[in-house]
């Protein structure tokens, strides 16, 4: 059946047409405007739309690259529905970094946003009505923070069937239980009934090659799972599913050594690191494990404060199964270049 013609950022965008278009923000001091690009492939065939974003925080590189390598494989040719794909949401923050808002905060607290709010509240509000409201599916691509590399991931609510198994075709080696409690941008995606993967993997303000490989063949994966690209979505690997995941903070300040890798299994009470005194003072702190588990985070700055988070431990029902499932998925990952 062919497509309708889609309004989006006051232009018609007509079945089989590629539109490059920009949300603009809200106006500032400078004179000087700001937009949201974005990239829409709209297919002459119906189907649905596939909302693609990154970069809330504005170090998310991983994320923007994915976006933009996403987009370089998309033949509008052969796709039913639409793909918005939009690689940086905080224009502001990737500009300003490390400021993410010029009145502070987040933009991920600001959803669903206000016509009459904050800066940032007033972009969360031009994002919902305009981009997220015509979504049928997303996809959002974040990374760990600064200094903390995450096992590559996807973050999807296991109430909803539907997102479950849509995380299960991404094909990241560990899917995660997350409710929507605290988090203002999956509260409204759930109150819009909208399925939300959230793929998290790396570090900020840094390329990892093998994440942003997953993430651009996970969102491909999708979307041949809800039919917006023909074929069968690939299944290569059998993800494991995480219920709970924490991060261990450290008791002391001082210089932090790894004594594990992520992806690695370990057992309660193992040693899996260290923290030294800076200055050479006989001093040694043995960081050990509070729980089975895999680690799926780690700090990677030498230098630790007193209470700062070091090591993310998920939990699973079967830790041998885990463990040798993401063991297939290191041994299948390309060389580095």
């Amino acid at each position: 059946m062919k497509n309708d013609k889609l309004t989006i950022c006051d232009t018609y965008v007509h079945p089989g047409e590629v539109a490059n278009l920009a949300l603009p923000f809200p106006e500032r001091y400078s004179c000087s405007p700001l937009y949201m690009p974005m990239r829409v492939f709209h297919g002459k065939e119906k189907g649905p739309c596939l909302v693609i974003f990154s970069t809330l925080k504005g170090n998310e590189l991983n994320g923007l690259e994915i976006v933009n390598r996403t987009i370089q494989e998309i033949d509008p040719s052969k796709i039913k529905g639409t793909v918005i794909a939009v690689p940086a949401i905080n224009v502001y923050g990737l500009t300003h970094f490390p400021s993410q808002l010029p009145t502070g905060g987040n933009l991920e607290d600001c959803f669903p946003g206000s016509p009459d709010g904050s800066f940032g509240e007033r972009i969360a509000y031009l994002f919902t009505e305009e981009i997220l409201k015509k979504a049928d599916y997303c996809i959002e691509l974040q990374t760990g923070s600064l200094n903390h590399n995450i096992l590559p991931q996807v973050y999807c609510n296991f109430d909803n069937v539907r997102t479950k198994q849509l995380a299960k075709s991404f094909q990241s080696p560990v899917v995660t239980n997350v409710t929507h409690k605290q988090h203002k941008l999956r509260q409204t995606t759930e109150a819009l009934q909208i399925p939300l993967l959230v793929y998290q993997a790396g570090e900020a303000m840094r390329f990892d090659e093998n994440a942003i490989t997953l993430g651009v063949n996970g969102i491909l994966n999708v979307m041949r799972a809800v039919d917006i690209l023909p074929k069968a979505p690939v299944q290569e690997i059998q993800p494991i599913f995480s219920q709970d995941e924490d991060w261990i903070l450290s008791h002391f300040g001082g210089v932090f050594h790894t004594d594990v890798t992520l992806g690695q299994t370990i057992k309660e009470g193992e040693v899996i690191g260290r923290i030294t005194d800076p200055f050479g003072v006989d001093f040694l702190e043995k960081v050990r494990a509070p729980q089975e588990g895999i680690v799926v985070g780690i700090n990677t700055t030498p230098l630790i404060h007193e209470g700062l988070p070091i090591f993310k431990i998920a939990s699973f029902l079967d830790y041998e199964k885990a463990g040798n499932i993401i063991e297939e998925w290191e041994s299948s990952k390309p060389e580095s270049p």
